[in-house]
C-alpha cells in the first residue's frame, strides 16, 4: 500500500478512529526512542507523591489537548 493511498483511507476514517490512529504511531515511534523511554521510566518509577499527577488533573490536562 502506498503512503497516498493511505493518506486518503486515513482521511476517510472518523475522528475517533483517526485519534486512535496517531496514539498508536505515537506510542510506536517513542517505544523506539531509548532516551523517551528511559525519561518514561523514570516517571513511572518515581515514589515521590509531590510529583504525582491526580486522576482530575490528568483528565483536565487530556481535555485541554483535545481542544
Amino acid at each position: 500500500m502506498s503512503i497516498e493511498v493511505l493518506k486518503q483511507e486515513l482521511a476517510g476514517l472518523a475522528p475517533a478512529d483517526r485519534s486512535r490512529i496517531m496514539a498508536f504511531l505515537l506510542s510506536l515511534q517513542d517505544s523506539q526512542d531509548a532516551a523517551y523511554r528511559g525519561v518514561l521510566a523514570g516517571k513511572i518509577d518515581d515514589r515521590d507523591p509531590k510529583r504525582w499527577v491526580s486522576i482530575d488533573e490528568l483528565d483536565r490536562r487530556l481535555a485541554a489537548k483535545q481542544d
